[in-house]
């Protein structure tokens, strides 16, 4: 199956279809949402809401569109009025999820490097570093979600990496040195 006939079948109601979906979809449904709210278990609940949303609006999505971009949309805007009605930033605790928690010292490491990285940035070069780098996302679709033209989703993420790059010593990022 692919997304094309998941989404044909969860018009028609398909439970099958919309685990598919969701399979193929959560990781960036899931970045988009933790990069704008900070918090886990909202991060959950708001995907939940993302998917309902999907769900309902499903009838409406356009095949000339891509689907993934389509819904990333949804979750960034599901995220976006959740963040202005709370009006507040929250930090993840970490100590509340053990996903978080590094299984091996590599992958602590791993861990630390990206998150202090990441730390140097602002929100809005987080998002688009965390969906090229993380995600791997075309520079064309996340200019789309993050509603920006795609030179200027370029020139973020390149000035982003330089920021980084400055701030290391061959520290390696999600399998690339940085220099």
């Amino acid at each position: 199956m692919n997304l094309e006939v998941a989404i044909e079948k969860l018009k028609d109601k398909d439970n099958s279809a919309f685990e598919f979906i969701y399979h193929n979809t959560s990781s960036i449904v899931y970045s988009v949402i933790i990069n704008i709210v900070k918090d886990h278990n909202k991060t959950e609940d708001l995907m939940q809401d993302t998917y309902i949303k999907m769900i309902s609006n499903i009838n409406s999505y356009d095949f000339k569109y891509n689907f993934k971009t389509w819904l990333a949309t949804i979750a960034r805007n599901t995220a976006i009025d959740y963040y202005r009605k709370t009006k507040k930033e929250t930090l993840v605790d970490i100590s509340e999820d053990e996903s978080f928690l590094p299984h091996t010292k590599s992958e602590a490491n791993s861990n630390y490097n990206a998150n202090y990285f990441l730390s140097l940035l602002d929100n809005e070069e987080r998002e688009i570093v965390v969906l090229k780098a993380i995600d791997n996302i075309k520079f064309k679709e996340i200019a789309k979600i993050v509603d920006k033209p795609s030179a200027t989703v370029r020139w973020i993420y390149s000035n982003a990496m330089k920021k980084m790059k400055n701030n290391s010593e061959g520290v390696k990022l999600w399998g690339k040195k940085i220099y």
